[in-house]
């Protein structure tokens, strides 16, 4: 297959690039949260990384049901169907905040076990406050979920990427205040990190809907809603296509959270420069996750209108794009991943650590970005059952017990246990990319789903 035309990747990187910047302002709040906590010591700082792993390992089952509203949104969209739109937007709402109610729950009832995962006993001393208060922001966070994604499905990126951005300025700010009690308040430590991120997180919804009710193209979508459009198969049809990607992403930061807590194993330095390292992973997913998006809409709108070769272009220009991106991240991490953690922390044992673990980050950039983005353009054909599968391939069978023999069987420490995951991104991205390729290659069997006016998405 040759090279698509350049007129695809600069679709693909225009609405991409709003994504980009929503993302890493997302990730660039974990980092400020990092480098701020950091200087209060490499207990405060492991304690971060320890309540970050928990709660993100289970709001990432939230993210990806959500996710589930990007294809089908774009798909109808496509069609200048908007009434659907709405109609599936509305029982997204829905959807999400029940979700978000079961998951704070789940959190909640999880903190009395954080014990038995095997961390410092000085580092659970200080993460109790931390943990609920980021917690209890999954619920506003679920419902700005709801409207970014169906905002995405559309192919207006702009605005989450704005709001976005606002929220994480508020949080930053907030962060400095609290943590080190500035304006005459008190010092709160990591507790002002975590209340930071609830207020900022809360304002996130809200100001989607306002801004969203001041657009008059996009207020006809509120009109549409009615309390009969409330459809349990609707909900069902978007629990369907959602959970499947909530089980794929949660197989993977299960993985990465597993990574953690061998980390934990090694002592409190071992965990704090993996809390660096962690940091800059994130920040450099969320670009190439950027690419995804954009790739996910642009094939679901390619898909909805049966347009072949344009399913095929858009879902290998996101892998082009991704490849290139990570590569230079790759390298940067490879020459200055010790430059980097000094930005974090003055402990010299951390910085050392840091520095071993980047050298595999480096290598493994690449994979992570080709998976992520041939993930995207599988749901943009809403291809997600075999996926999840191929996800518990790669993170549980290949990538934790790799990791464990590495780090602690063949005593390769710290770089020993980031390698496992290596390994599972080679798994994930040759499985995720063969499987795409097949999908698209024959028209017919791509398209024979797409009925779902009469007989449902799935």
């Amino acid at each position: 297959m040759k090279l698509p035309e350049l007129k695809y990747y600069i679709k693909n990187i225009t609405i991409a690039t709003p994504v980009i910047l929503s993302f890493a302002g997302q990730a660039l709040v974990q980092v400020a949260d990092s480098i701020m906590t950091g200087r209060l010591g490499a207990t405060q700082l492991a304690a971060v990384s320890l309540a970050g792993a928990v709660v993100m390992n289970v709001l990432v089952l939230g993210i990806g049901l959500s996710i589930g509203l990007t294809p089908i949104s774009g798909n109808f969209w496509a069609k200048n169907n908007f009434k659907s739109v709405s109609i599936y937007f509305q029982n997204s709402l829905l959807v999400n905040f029940a979700a978000s109610l079961i998951l704070t729950v789940l959190l909640f009832a999880f903190l009395p076990f954080l014990h038995v995962i095997g961390q410092p006993k000085e580092v659970l001393e200080i993460t109790g406050t931390y943990y609920l208060l980021i917690a209890f922001s999954v619920i506003p966070f679920m419902l700005f979920l709801a409207f970014k994604q169906f905002m995405e499905g559309t192919g207006n990126t702009k605005l989450a990427m704005n709001i976005t951005l606002l929220a994480n300025s508020i949080n930053i700010i907030l962060n400095y205040i609290l943590i080190f009690g500035k304006l005459g308040l008190p010092k709160m430590g990591i507790d002002g990190a975590g209340l930071a991120t609830l207020v900022s997180r809360a304002f996130m919804p809200i100001a989607f809907w306002y801004a969203m009710n001041r657009d008059t193209l996009y207020k006809k979508y509120f009109l549409f809603f009615r309390k009969t459009h409330f459809s349990i198969k609707k909900q069902i049809e978007l629990i369907k296509l959602g959970l499947p990607i909530s089980g794929q992403m949660s197989i993977e930061f299960l993985s990465l959270s597993m990574i953690t807590i061998m980390m934990g194993w090694m002592g409190t330095n071992s965990l704090a420069a993996n809390q660096i390292a962690q940091t800059m992973i994130s920040l450099t997913f969320m670009i190439t996750n950027g690419v995804a998006a954009a790739s996910t809409i642009l094939v679901s709108h390619a898909y909805g209108q049966k347009n072949q070769e344009d399913v095929r272009k858009y879902g290998f220009v996101g892998m082009h794009i991704s490849l290139v991106i990570m590569s230079l991240l790759g390298i940067t991490f490879f020459f200055f991943g010790e430059e980097i953690a000094m930005i974090f922390t003055t402990s010299k044992e951390v910085i050392s650590i840091s520095g071993k673990i980047f050298i595999v980050v480096a290598f493994f950039e690449v994979l992570d970005g080709l998976q992520v983005t041939a993930l995207g353009a599988l749901r943009g054909i809403m291809d997600v059952n075999r996926p999840m599968i191929y996800a518990v391939i790669a993170y549980t069978i290949v990538a934790i017990p790799f990791a464990y023999l590495a780090g602690f069987i063949f005593n390769w420490g710290e770089m020993g246990v980031m390698s496992g995951f290596a390994f599972g991104l080679l798994t994930a991205s040759t499985l995720f990319i063969t499987r795409f390729h097949r999908k698209t290659s024959n028209s017919r069997s791509l398209f024979i789903n797409l009925g779902h006016e009469k007989k449902g998405l799935l």
